[in-house]
């Protein structure tokens, strides 16, 4: 049986903490995931942002969208269109647990800024060893995929149409709009 699509009525929307407790910790742990609706794709192999396969995200808030992808240690990261720079790197905390993981923020920067048509932003989550327990961390090459394992939230400054026609599934409904946090309806 697969993982639960988001219901109809809902966005997938879930708070940093569960974007990384959550989601990225089972992501590496190979465990199913509460919602599975986080495809994944290379967003820094593709030349420029709107060459992102974007209709492979169909769940969250207009333009943003969420991708699995391997961590790129450059900076900046270099594209056939441009790079993605790096304008911020902060520790995320979660009160008495400490450090929980960080979070990059990248812009893209055209290589001919007459190509520049909108604002493209990537924050990209990583998590911490320190979520994992020693059991956790043994096999698996869960510390490579620690290393090397992010979710990266995609957005856009302004409303991008869709790359390709929805699917006839009812879970792909927009027009209300509560959210699904991986927990609760």
């Amino acid at each position: 049986m697969g993982n639960p699509k988001v219901p109809i009525g809902y966005r997938f929307s879930p708070s940093v903490e569960q974007s990384l407790k959550v989601y990225l910790k089972r992501k590496i742990l190979n465990q199913e995931l509460p919602v599975d609706v986080i495809p994944n794709v290379d967003v820094y192999s593709c030349g420029n942002p709107r060459q992102i396969p974007f209709g492979e995200f169909k769940h969250g808030p207009d333009n943003e969208w969420q991708f699995f992808t391997n961590k790129r240690n450059e900076n900046p990261i270099q594209t056939t269109s441009g790079r993605w720079e790096e304008i911020g790197d902060e520790e995320i905390k979660d009160g008495d647990d400490g450090s929980i993981g960080f979070m990059r923020e990248l812009v893209f920067k055209y290589s001919h800024p007459e190509d520049k048509e909108k604002e493209w932003y990537i924050h990209e989550y990583r998590v911490t060893p320190a979520n994992f327990t020693t059991d956790e961390l043994v096999g698996d090459n869960v510390q490579e995929k620690i290393s090397n394992l992010v979710l990266c939230k995609v957005f856009c400054e302004e409303e991008i149409p869709p790359s390709k026609p929805p699917t006839n599934s009812s879970s792909d409904e927009e027009d209300d709009n509560e959210v699904v946090d991986g927990a609760n309806p």
